[in-house]
């Protein structure tokens, strides 16, 4: 799967690299088995770990603290998970692309990962952990992209236009009409079927109607040429730049309008309040969240050795990410913070874990546990 685990598509130079170093007998075992998916964008992985890192520091500290170290710490809030969805966007892309997987073969791995990552996801939010799992929220975005995935790059940008807004008044209007409904209540194994597919599509914290523009934008970067630096460029300056213009527009509309701290009408579609729904934070954030791909591909280049450890927590992507709600629901006292200094020791904490056993467990293993399950109909031999 290549939003947890994105393969390149297979080229022939690839495989003669694979090859080769399955024939050599200088090399290790550990190196054979990281050779296993060759050709990788590790600047992608990278990617998706600072994304699980981004949202370890949301869920164990706190976002509202104040003061410059407040501020920094809270600069994951409503971003990391963008950042992570516009990557499984990109793996989307990658997975069509494969020269490994046919158009239905794709379609089905899609499935299969829909098939798990619901209930997972589902099961995941009756835990004691206090944070809004993803997961299930992934298996709706991945059965909407199996219909997608032939639409033709103008049709991709032109969907995300029209959802973009539409996503936000439809969110926006439902919350002025049922506030209680459109609470962002997240989607649990014990709720009714209509209330699992109204937080899902409609008033969850990550609902499809707001969700789907940054997704497919995902897909339409995963269609560029990630190894150019051109393209690494592009991302990371416009990126950038629309992000600065997405806030700073905000601040100047709150301004004008004289939009309160808690806006209660169609004033509200102004702020980029993380995880709002409203326009400028998804453009804000899936801006921001293009930036930190575009700095990733080119830091995963130029320093291989020195971002491996972070590339192999980001391949077990899936693993971690649920270890940490695991660890979590387990000691939630212990493992939270209410105060920024404490809350980055615990985030340290959580990032050395998961670099530890990423890196000790790719030794022995080309995929995660839990990732293994997502390929398993597909394993050879």
């Amino acid at each position: 799967m290549r939003s947890f685990e994105d393969d390149d598509p297979g080229s022939d130079a690839a495989r003669v690299r694979e090859t080769r170093s399955r024939s050599d007998p200088t090399t290790s075992s550990a190196d054979r088995v990281a050779d296993v998916m060759p050709g990788r964008i590790t600047g992608i992985d990278l990617a998706r770990c600072l994304a699980i890192f981004g949202m370890f520091a949301v869920h164990v500290g706190p976002t509202d603290a104040d003061g410059l170290l407040g501020a920094f710490y809270r600069l994951p809030h409503g971003r990391a998970s963008l950042l992570f969805v516009l990557v499984a966007g990109v793996g989307v892309s990658l997975l069509a692309a494969s020269t490994r997987t046919s158009p239905m073969q794709a379609r089905s791995k899609l499935v299969w990962r829909a098939v798990l990552l619901l209930p997972l996801g589902l099961a995941l939010q009756e835990l004691d952990h206090g944070a809004a799992v993803i997961l299930q929220d992934y298996a709706v975005l991945f059965v909407v992209a199996i219909l997608l995935l032939a639409l033709p790059d103008p049709g991709l940008l032109g969907l995300a236009a029209v959802a973009l807004p539409l996503g936000s008044i439809g969110f926006l209007w439902g919350r002025l009409e049922d506030p209680d409904r459109f609470a962002r209540a997240s989607a649990g194994l014990s709720d009714s079927f209509v209330d699992v597919l109204h937080r899902l599509v409609l008033s969850g914290p990550y609902p499809l109607i707001t969700w789907l523009a940054p997704f497919l934008l995902g897909i339409w970067v995963g269609r560029r040429d990630l190894r150019s630096r051109a393209v690494r460029r592009h991302l990371l300056v416009w990126g950038t730049a629309v992000a600065v213009a997405a806030f700073t527009l905000s601040r100047l509309l709150q301004e004008v309008l004289g939009v309160t701290d808690d806006p209660t009408g169609w004033d509200h579609l102004v702020v980029d309040t993380p995880h709002s729904q409203m326009p400028l934070w998804v453009i804000g954030s899936t801006a921001s969240a293009a930036a930190v791909l575009g700095a990733a591909l080119f830091v995963a280049e130029a320093l291989p050795r020195g971002t491996r450890p972070l590339v192999l927590a980001g391949q077990l992507a899936l693993t971690v990410y649920v270890g940490h709600l695991l660890a979590l629901h387990a000691a939630p006292a212990a493992l939270t913070a209410d105060e920024v200094l404490p809350a980055l020791v615990l985030l340290g904490g959580f990032a050395l874990a998961s670099v530890v056993f990423a890196t000790l467990w790719r030794r022995g293993f080309p995929r995660g546990p839990l990732e293994a399950v997502l390929y398993l109909p597909w394993r050879r031999g």
